[in-house]
């Protein structure tokens, strides 16, 4: 069986344990692989790593596989409600690791937090809280990424 990476924090947020589906657990290992990228997206660069070796190379294989890791969870069938929201979020999260633009992912992120609004079980609603904080923090990233390209874009300043 997979490694269960939230019920200990679900269970201490909640107060309560459950019984793990596979599309939570499915769910639980996505978001669990999405923070880690986050992470290590904060912390290393080119500089970090022997010359000649590229990062974004890397990145992007990365997030490639979480994007298949997404969409496979977004295709899976359900009659479960709960596990029908997480199956949905997890379309979401494909479509903003796969965002072109930062309005892209605002438009997805404003999709999540109508997701959000749902009636699933404590444990799901834990698990999309951790999924909209990612997306948040990718928003985040792409408006600062976008506004130095922008400012990169313009040219010296010129004196007046």
């Amino acid at each position: 069986m997979p490694k269960d990476y939230f019920n200990d924090p679900i269970e201490k947020e909640t107060g309560q344990s459950f019984k793990a589906s596979p599309q939570a657990l499915m769910f639980e290992r996505l978001v669990s692989e999405l923070q880690a990228t986050l992470e290590e997206e904060v912390f290393f660069d080119d500089s970090d790593w022997p010359h000649g070796f590229d990062w974004s190379n890397e990145a992007d294989a990365v997030w490639e596989g979480l994007a298949e890791d997404a969409t496979l969870l977004a295709k899976f069938r359900t009659r479960n409600p709960a596990d029908q929201v997480l199956c949905r979020a997890a379309g979401l999260i494909y479509r903003a690791i796969c965002a072109g633009s930062p309005i892209e992912l605002e438009a997805v992120c404003r999709q999540f937090a109508e997701i959000m609004k749902l009636p699933v079980p404590a444990h799901a609603h834990f698990l999309l809280e951790e999924a909209q904080n990612c997306l948040q923090q990718m928003g985040d990233r792409a408006e600062t990424d976008d506004h130095k390209r922008s400012g990169a874009d313009q040219g010296p300043a010129l004196e007046a």
